[in-house]
Parts: structure tokens; C-alpha cells; sequence
């Protein structure tokens, strides 16, 4: 095993750009909007964008306006209906869509699905402008503990999505289950489900827990934590290594659909490790109301 000052170290490098990341320009907190069309919505505005915005064919499609402001769509002002395509997650950077700007905002889309399996098609808004700043999020850690680094054993499922609910009412999201992580605490042995999060460098494997410390001293819909592979082949995880824990982006923003924890990963102890409840809360609002802009 590594020592603790590597270990450490390591930690705090890692904390550093995690939090970066979390609060750059166009991170999780700097989301202003969050809307939503169903399967054959036409023609529908939204008050922070321009022109309208269908479905057509599974396909997200933005029609400009015949004058005024306009999207920017991968260096360019449309002047026809294109689609925009989902993909662009500024976590991981992965899929085929392409930058879309509206003048300092930039644009993005996704896809869920409803609670009877019935696809929504996300449009989401960023503005650099309105980042959070993480002295004004009031965002700490516990401070490094190697005893938090508990070894275990990963065993291998083929992949299959489920569809999770997620904090935004009536708003699925397919999370991608790759295994189980197996370790032990206290001479219990716990079993939690693994996702595995597409990025531009392969799969992430990602345990998503709840445990005693969920609401008062961490945040209350659970934390993430990014396992290792341990070889070449994606067979092996030997770690899992709780001073990774992070609250998921919905601490810090209304306009998400984070997914909620899995039954089988709520833990019947206090993990006292990895990043601590903000110290601002984010007033939860709902932003589907289904049958709004789907088809008429």
C-alpha cells in the first residue's frame, strides 16, 4: 500500500481540480435554465433563447428567427432548422455534439425519459456570468484519512441501462450498470452497484452512495465517488476510496436531474470522509410538467 503522504498528496491534487472543475465558466454552477420538450413538441419558445425549438423524428431541431439574435452553432449562425445534438456534458466532454453559444451562453441538450418510459429531450442553458464561486457555495472536505481507503473486489456484469428516478420529478435518467464493488466495514461486508459513466477516455466506473452522514453533515440526495480500474482490461478494482466522495451537481444548482441513490448502495454507517454538505442550500423547484410541449 502507498504511504500516507502519497496518498495525501495525490488527494489534495485531485480535490483541487475536482473543484475547479466543478466552478469553472460554464461548470455545473453556472446553469441559469432547464427546459423541456416531449416526443413532436413544435415550434416552442423559450424565454431565455431565440427563435423556436421542435422534435422531429427523435431529433432535437432549432429553427433561427427571420431576424435579431441568433444561436452560434460550432462557429456558425444557422439560417435554416438544425439539429442540436446531445452529448456535450461538461463533466465528462464526450459525444458527438458540437458547441453552441447564445451570445455569452452556451447551450446544450439531453435526453431522459418519463416515468413510463416516454423520451424527453432537455434543453439546458449556462452562463459564466452567474457561476457560483466555491467560497459562496461554502464547499469543504474532511481532511485525508487512509482509513477510508478500504480494499475490495469488483465483480463484472454486461452493461445494462437503467432507467433511475432523479431528484427533478417525473424525470428519468438511464444510468449504465457495469458490476458490483464488494468490501468490508467493521466486519460487515456491503455490496454496492456500479455505473459506468461514458468518457472521452473510456469508462468511468462510479459508485453512488447515501450513508449517516446524508443530509445533516453531507448532502442529503448522496455523494459519488470515482472507483480504478486496476488493469488493462477493466476486470479488476482493488479500492474503493471514500475521501473521493462529492456531492452530486444538484447541491449546487436547481437544473439537473441527478439520479438518486440505488437502494442496495444506502450504507447503515457514517462515512466521515470526502466532501462535506455546501454551506448554501439550492431551493429544489421542479422544471417538467408533463404534457407541457409535447405534440398537440
Amino acid at each position: 500500500m502507498p504511504t500516507r503522504e502519497h496518498l495525501e498528496g495525490q488527494w489534495r491534487e485531485w480535490r483541487h481540480a475536482h473543484v475547479a472543475r466543478m466552478f469553472r465558466p460554464y461548470g455545473w454552477t453556472s446553469l441559469v435554465a432547464q427546459y423541456w420538450l416531449e416526443a413532436g413538441g413544435r415550434d416552442v419558445t423559450f424565454e431565455m433563447l431565440p427563435g423556436t425549438w421542435s422534435v422531429e423524428d427523435g431529433r432535437i431541431m432549432f429553427t433561427p428567427p427571420a431576424s435579431g439574435p441568433n444561436l452560434s452553432v460550432n462557429g456558425e449562425y444557422p439560417t435554416a432548422p438544425i439539429e442540436i445534438i446531445p452529448g456535450r456534458n461538461q463533466t465528462y466532454g464526450h459525444g458527438r455534439s458540437v458547441p453552441v453559444y447564445f451570445g455569452v451562453m452556451e447551450v446544450e441538450t439531453i435526453l431522459r425519459s418519463n416515468h413510463e418510459g416516454q423520451p424527453l429531450y432537455g434543453i439546458r442553458v449556462r452562463d459564466p456570468l452567474k457561476a457560483m464561486r466555491p467560497e459562496d457555495a461554502g464547499v469543504t472536505a474532511f481532511d485525508y484519512d487512509p482509513a477510508w481507503r478500504i480494499p475490495g473486489f469488483y465483480t463484472p456484469t454486461e452493461l445494462t441501462d437503467f432507467e433511475a428516478e432523479t431528484v427533478e420529478a417525473g424525470v428519468r435518467e438511464s444510468t449504465p450498470r457495469i458490476g458490483t464493488f464488494t468490501f468490508e466495514h467493521k466486519g460487515r461486508s456491503y455490496t454496492l452497484v456500479l455505473i459506468g459513466k461514458q468518457t472521452a477516455t473510456g469508462i468511468q466506473p462510479v459508485a453512488h452512495i447515501r450513508d449517516r452522514t446524508s443530509g445533516p453533515i453531507t448532502y442529503g440526495a448522496g455523494r459519488v465517488i470515482e472507483l480504478q480500474f486496476a488493469d488493462e482490461k477493466n476486470t479488476r478494482i482493488d479500492w474503493i476510496d471514500f475521501n473521493y466522495a462529492v456531492a452530486l451537481p444538484c447541491a449546487f444548482t436547481n437544473f439537473v436531474t441527478c439520479p438518486v441513490a440505488p437502494p442496495e448502495n444506502h450504507l447503515d454507517f457514517e462515512v466521515l470522509a470526502g466532501e462535506k454538505r455546501p454551506a448554501k442550500d439550492v431551493a429544489r423547484t421542479m422544471t417538467y410538467k408533463a404534457g407541457e410541449n409535447s405534440a398537440s
